[in-house]
């Protein structure tokens, strides 16, 4: 990580936990309490000052601080019951707990408004690459169009559109979308669960304005030509700035055993470089070079005639087209033919034979209206160059074993691989019978009668030794007037209150995965991100901290200001203190909760990393 990043999550959260816990010194004074320490950080004091009885000092631990007041323990004695905080009534209790709650609060009611009227750099709702099969791609979007509204709520960035699809879950979603043309329109998608990310996602991915290549000292890229901050116009004739984003920034990052052409710009001029791919290190993870065949349909665009007529829907494996066996590729390559068209199907475990009268523009336009991924039955084909093309391996082979060890999905043909290096590995594959089309009822898919093993040594993916950073597009979010600001910044603050409660509610349904919630590492990432974008966009981002911190503050957990509330509404109803029993197990509780949550939240920061 940046040393910058953790300098910038120190200061940053330091100051929340200052504002917190000055929010607790201030409501102790108000109720006449003593205030005994005013810390920042927890363990060993560093340094400080006294000033009226209380000991306000640095601590060695940064992260996290106490205000610690006499009486906060019911067993402490020390002082009189006018100047401890278990001599106060219920009302002034509830002042202290929830002062550093109520602090954050208003440091984003301060901030948010601040930042809205001198302008907050965002990166705008604009749709990037909609990737092929998604909601977004069957709902019609394309790149450059413009999300105006979410169910009706004006978007301000990207990310707000990224995370109010994300709480929005399962249900059919509005979108006001402004087109290329300047034309405005609204449609209707259906968000879906990303099993990757655990979170429903529309398909939209950020807007990219280009990327700027920095290649590894001595590497293949800098060998070729390519110069730190040469602008990539394409990979292999696949353009950058076209429907086919993702296709060349892979054909970058995952590079076969054959040569890529670059075409980079520099100074006005496009130059096309040849990168011959460099071995990995030795020791580093084996690969096959092998992909899934795509043959079941995830996404249909509405509005084709055949689409309806074949009565096809989503989930259908497309096993052949015209008799012949489909294995794999661009679809619209196997719809070629002129004629009628005739689709072998499997649905729900039977065959399913339909045809229908088209002309060759109705066949493209077929293609157009398919998107198809990855069925459940492991169908291979190889990449170029890789060593299973070597090794003789044909696209719709399906894989059975390897060593031996059956195998049913690609997870598990990478548990064997990764770990093999370059020890040669038997790949038992069913090929398809020549001949007529054939289904097999047992299987559920084409009859292969065909037993053919394979040997191929695996070897690690080859290195161009490039880096892209992408540049996003930028825009100044800035309230008309003074009064718009507070109005933006109160908007903001409510949001926040309405992601954290359905977050909280979506993580319990199993809709938002756990393994999104991020730590200090993630917070310092954010913030070291937050400050490079400018001091507004940091300051917005600390705001957005902040009302995070109230709200994580008051859940009622012992340890936490949220369950100290909870204690004491229990008092008040039942007429008596909870027993000092009850307390003290009930805070060594929240305080293993609190501890094994921040383990779980920094492992999933780890993972991230690495």
């Amino acid at each position: 990580m940046h040393f910058g990043s953790v300098l910038w999550a120190i200061l940053g959260i330091s100051l929340l936990i200052f504002v917190h816990e000055l929010g607790h010194y201030l409501a102790a004074r108000l109720a006449g309490v003593r205030v005994e320490v005013f810390s920042i950080g927890f363990g060993p004091r560093l340094c400080g000052f006294v000033l009226r009885g209380t000991d306000f000092r640095l601590s060695l631990v940064p992260f996290g601080g106490f205000v610690m007041v006499a009486g906060q323990d019911p067993g402490d004695r020390r002082h009189p019951p006018r100047e401890s905080l278990h001599g106060k009534t219920i009302g002034q209790r509830a002042l202290f707990w929830s002062g550093g709650v109520l602090m954050n609060l208003l440091f984003a009611l301060v901030v948010f408004p601040l930042v809205f009227h001198a302008g907050v750099p965002v990166t705008p709702p604009i749709a990037g690459t909609v990737r092929h099969g998604s909601p977004a791609w069957e709902a019609g979007l394309q790149r450059g169009e413009r999300i105006l509204t979410v169910q009706g709520k004006p978007l301000q960035s990207f990310d707000s559109l990224h995370t109010e699809i994300a709480l929005h879950g399962q249900r059919p979603v509005q979108l006001q979308v402004r087109g290329i043309d300047g034309a405005v329109r609204t449609v209707t998608a259906l968000p879906r669960f990303d099993p990757g990310d655990r979170l429903y996602e529309l398909g939209i991915n950020v807007p990219i304005l280009r990327a700027l290549l920095r290649p590894a000292p001595g590497g293949p890229t800098e060998t070729a030509g390519v110069r730190e901050g040469d602008e990539l116009v394409a990979v292999d004739g696949v353009a950058l700035d076209g429907p086919r984003f993702e296709e060349a920034v892979d054909r970058l990052e995952y590079s076969p055993d054959e040569v890529r052409t670059l075409r980079v710009r520099r100074d006005g001029a496009e130059l096309d470089l040849a990168v011959a791919p460099r071995p990995a290190p030795s020791g580093s993870r084996g690969r096959l070079g092998v992909r899934q065949v795509a043959r079941a349909i995830v996404g249909i665009r509405p509005g084709c005639r055949l689409v309806d007529e074949l009565g096809l829907q989503r989930g259908d494996v497309l096993l052949a087209v015209d008799g012949e066996a489909f294995r794999g590729g661009e679809l619209r390559a196997a719809l070629s033919a002129a004629g009628r068209l005739r689709l072998h199907l499997a649905r729900d475990g039977r065959e399913l034979v339909v045809e229908q009268s088209a002309t060759a523009d109705e066949r493209a336009a077929l293609a157009e209206h398919l998107a198809l991924g990855a069925d459940p039955a492991l169908l291979l084909e190889p990449t170029p160059g890789g060593p299973a093309a070597a090794a003789g391996l044909l696209p719709g082979d399906r894989l059975e074993a390897v060593d031996g060890e059956a195998v049913t999905d690609l997870a598990g043909l990478r548990r064997i691989v990764e770990p093999a290096g370059e020890k040669a590995l038997q790949l038992r594959v069913r090929r398809l019978a020549a001949g007529p089309v054939t289904f097999d009822p047992a299987t559920g898919d084409l009859l292969r009668s065909e037993t053919v093993t394979l040997e191929i040594a695996p070897r690690p993916r080859p290195t161009l030794g490039v880096e892209a950073e992408f540049e996003l597009p930028s825009e100044e979010l800035r309230a008309e007037s003074f009064g718009h600001a507070i109005v933006l910044g109160a908007g903001n603050s409510l949001d926040l209150v309405k992601q954290l409660f359905v977050t909280l509610k979506r993580l319990a349904t199993g809709e938002v995965g756990a393994q999104n919630l991020g730590g200090i590492i993630r917070i310092s990432q954010f913030s070291y991100q937050a400050a490079r974008r400018g001091p507004g966009w940091f300051w917005y981002f600390l705001a957005v901290l902040s009302v995070n911190l109230a709200l994580v503050n008051l859940l009622p957990v012992p340890v936490l200001d949220g369950g100290h509330l909870v204690f004491l509404l229990i008092e008040r109803i039942k007429g008596s203190p909870v027993s000092t029993r009850v307390l003290g197990y009930s805070q060594v509780l929240g305080l293993v909760f609190v501890l094994l949550l921040v383990l779980f939240v920094t492992y999933n920061d780890i993972l991230r990393l690495f």
